[in-house]
């Protein structure tokens, strides 16, 4: 019923994804009713509401052939490896940087890390996002990279390095985003983001 509902409504999963970036959390939860997604979002308003055993339950739920199948499993990755006293900023540090708000987010972050310093590479992963809403493509970029030097083996390390593959390719700079993406299939040879990370490299000029 809901699945009908969405079409004549013209609701999709992007039509909801910028709902969620543009932190219309309360829009998004009526929303994404019915769609074939719909527990990856609901996974997100789920965190963003701090309810992160919920969130976990709706992520693992997800289809491995889901576009969000690997955006799902980092946010499981998160659930379970941060803190809860750091999460809680972490969400809301996101949230904020989704609403346009990128200083507070920012702020949010260093409470983050100042409860648990050994979340640095998922703070920088925030960050990025932070100077990247500024439109500081160089900066988010570049706090990627250093995470990842400074904690090369981190879990984490594998999303930074496609994210920063990602904003180089925005940037025009093909050939630090083959590099950045060789690194990462080589470094993480059994990461599940490395067929992807293939696919990219054959779609650079």
């Amino acid at each position: 019923m809901h699945f009908f509902l969405s079409i004549l409504l013209l609701i999709t999963p992007f039509h909801v994804e910028q709902l969620l970036k543009k932190g219309e959390i309360s829009e998004v939860e009526e929303e994404c009713k019915g769609l074939e997604d719909e527990s990856f979002f609901m996974g997100e308003i789920n965190f963003f509401k701090k309810d992160f055993n919920s969130a976990f339950s709706l992520y693992s739920k997800l289809p491995i052939t889901s576009p969000y199948a690997n955006d799902a499993l980092f946010k499981m990755l998160i659930i379970k490896e941060i803190n809860k006293e750091s999460l809680e900023f972490y969400a809301d540090a996101e949230l904020a940087v989704f609403m346009g708000e990128s200083d507070k987010g920012i702020k949010y972050i260093q409470e983050g890390i100042s409860r648990d310093s050994s979340t640095y590479s998922y703070a920088a992963f925030l960050l990025s996002m932070a100077y990247e809403k500024k439109n500081d493509i160089v900066m988010a970029t570049q706090v990627l990279l250093d995470a990842v030097q400074l904690e090369p083996k981190n879990l984490f390390a594998p999303y930074l390095l496609r994210r920063a593959g990602i904003l180089c390719v925005r940037m025009g700079r093909y050939d630090d985003a083959r590099d950045v993406y060789e690194k990462l299939c080589a470094s993480f040879p059994s990461s599940v983001l490395v067929p992807v990370v293939r696919n990219k490299i054959k779609q650079l000029p």
